[in-house]
C-alpha cells in the first residue's frame, strides 16, 4: 500500500536515524573505556576490539527499544507539523490505524530484540567473560611494563626495572598463596610454557625468598632462603564456565532454576522485545495531535520516559536478584505499570474525541 511505504519511510527513518547515533555514541564509550584498560595491562588490541565488538552488540536489545521511542516520536512530530496527520484522518486512518499500518515493522524489531535478547545474548555474554576470565586470569610477563605493577591472576603481582625481550631484569614478584603471602626478589626472570599449558616461572641471579604476614603491618617479612637459580610451576587458572554465570545461561537453564538470580535474568529476556511494543505505543501517546506543538516538547518527554522506564527494569532486576521482590511480577512490574498509563491516556484520548 502506498500509504503503509510512505509511513514506514517518514517513521522507520528516524528510528534508524537514532539507533545509528546511539550505537556510535555507547562504541566511542566502550570502546575508550577498553583502550584504557588495555594501555595499563597491555592486552592485545584485537582483543580489544573484539570486546567492544561484543559489548556493543549485548546492548542493541536496550538501544532498538530506546531507538524505537525516540525515532517515532521525531517522525511522527514531523509528519503531524506536516498536517499529514489530519489528512489521514480525513481519509479514516487514525492514530490507531497508522500504527496498525506499522504493525509489521513493529512486530519486526520486537522479534529482532526477542532473538538477541534470547539467543544472541548468553552467546555474546559467554564469549565476552571467557575473553575476560582469560586476560584476568592469564600471568604473562611478556605484558610487563618496566617501571609498572603488572596483576598476573589473582595471585601473582609483578614489577620489573628493565626489559629486554622476554626477560626481566630487577625483578620483585609478590604472591598470594593459601598458606600466606610471599615475595621473590631476583636479578633476572624468564617464562616458559610447555605443551600442557604448565608455566615456569624461572629467577636467576641472588634470587631471595621471603615470606609476609598474612596482613599488612602485622610483623615483619622474614627471609626464608636465597638461590642461585628458581623455578616456580604456574598451573593454569581454570576459567569460569559459562553455566556459573547467569547472563551467559540458555534459556533453559534459566527456565529450569529457582533461584532469583536467575529468575531475573530470564525475565529481563522477556520484558526487552516487549518494551519495544510498548515504546511504539508510548510514542503515540506523546505527539499531540495538535500541528503547531513543538517537537522539543515530544523528545524530551520520550527521553525522560525512557530513562525512568529503563532505570526502573534495572531496579526491578536488583530487588528479584536479591530477594528482595517476589519474582512475580518481578520485573514485568515496569511494563504492566506503563501498559496501564498508556491504556487510560488512550480511553481518555478516545473520550475526548467523543465529545
Amino acid at each position: 500500500m502506498l500509504i503503509q511505504r510512505y509511513l514506514a519511510r517518514q517513521l522507520l527513518g528516524p528510528v534508524a536515524g537514532v539507533f545509528s547515533f546511539a550505537v556510535v555514541v555507547v562504541a566511542i564509550f566502550y570502546l575508550a573505556q577498553l583502550l584504557a584498560w588495555a594501555a595499563m595491562d597491555s592486552w592485545p588490541v584485537d582483543v580489544v576490539m573484539a570486546m567492544a565488538g561484543l559489548r556493543l552488540v549485548l546492548y542493541f536489545d536496550v538501544l532498538i527499544p530506546v531507538s524505537v521511542l525516540l525515532g517515532l516520536v521525531i517522525g511522527l512530530g514531523r509528519v503531524q507539523q506536516a498536517h499529514e496527520l489530519t489528512a489521514l484522518a480525513s481519509a479514516g486512518v487514525g492514530p490507531g490505524g497508522v500504527f496498525r499500518l506499522m504493525a509489521i515493522w513493529i512486530l519486526a524489531l520486537g522479534v529482532l530484540v526477542a532473538t538477541l535478547s534470547m539467543v544472541v545474548r548468553p552467546f555474546g555474554y559467554g564469549q565476552f567473560y571467557e575473553i575476560e576470565a582469560d586476560l584476568a586470569e592469564r600471568l604473562d610477563i611478556t605484558r610487563v611494563e618496566p617501571g609498572r605493577f603488572q596483576v598476573g591472576d589473582d595471585q601473582w603481582l609483578i614489577y620489573a626495572n628493565r626489559k629486554e625481550g622476554n626477560r626481566l631484569d630487577d625483578v620483585f614478584v609478590h604472591q598470594r598463596r593459601p598458606d600466606g603471602r610471599g615475595v621473590l626478589t631476583a636479578a633476572t626472570m624468564t617464562q616458559t610454557v610447555d605443551e600442557s599449558g604448565l608455566m615456569r616461572l624461572i629467577f636467576e641471579g641472588n634470587v631471595a625468598s621471603y615470606t609476609l604476614p598474612a596482613k599488612p603491618l602485622e610483623g615483619p617479612r622474614e627471609l626464608v632462603s636465597h638461590f642461585d637459580q628458581l623455578e616456580v610451576l604456574v598451573e593454569a587458572q581454570p576459567v569460569n564456565t559459562r553455566d556459573k554465570i547467569r547472563r551467559a545461561m540458555n534459556m533453559g537453564e534459566l527456565w529450569a532454576s529457582s533461584r532469583p538470580i536467575e529468575q531475573a535474568e530470564l525475565q529481563w529476556r522477556f520484558v526487552t522485545p516487549l518494551s519495544v511494543l510498548l515504546m511504539a505505543w508510548a510514542a503515540s501517546a506523546l505527539v499531540s495531535r495538535k500541528p503547531r506543538a513543538p517537537r522539543a516538547v515530544f523528545i524530551i518527554g520520550a527521553l525522560t520516559l525512557a530513562t525512568l522506564y529503563f532505570s526502573a527494569l534495572g531496579v526491578l532486576v536488583n530487588w528479584v536478584e536479591q530477594g528482595r521482590l517476589n519474582p512475580f511480577p518481578g520485573v514485568f512490574l515496569a511494563p504492566v505499570l506503563l501498559g496501564l498509563l498508556l491504556s487510560v491516556n488512550t480511553i481518555r484520548q478516545r473520550q475526548r474525541v467523543g465529545q
